[in-house]
Formats: structure tokens, sequence, C-alpha cells
């Protein structure tokens, strides 16, 4: 995948990228409700997800490289 900046059209930014994020947060609200747990939790737990999809991360660079391989059979 390319180092370029990417920003979303403006169908996929009112489409599924606003229905990802409200099924983020709904999800997160139930983790909190069903735990009991803090906001901090939920904000480390995000933080743990977030540094998955870091350029140079393993699970990152796995899956860039599955996607490369993919799209060049």
């Amino acid at each position: 995948m390319e180092n370029k900046k990417w920003t979303p059209s403006q169908e996929e930014n009112f489409g599924i990228i606003t229905s990802v994020y409200e099924s983020i947060k709904q999800k997160l609200s139930e983790l909190q409700k069903e735990t009991g747990c803090p906001d901090s939790f939920i904000f480390d737990f995000i933080g743990s997800i977030q540094n998955e999809w870091h350029p140079k991360s393993c699970h990152s660079l796995v899956r860039n490289k599955k996607n490369y391989e993919l799209n060049n059979l």
C-alpha cells in the first residue's frame, strides 16, 4: 500500500465510515455498561487497537503483504 495520504470520498465518509464509527462507539458503550470499566480503560483499549493499525506494526505489514499478494495474482 502506498504511503500517500488517503482521503475518503464524500459517499464513503457519509456511508460506511460513519456507519462503522457509530458501530464502534455503540460496542464500546456496551462493553463499558456490561463491565463497568472506566473511560480510561476504554481509552487504553482503543489505543491497543490503534497500535495494530500503525503502518509499521507487524499486523499492518502482514495485512498489506496479503493485500498486495492478492492483488498481484
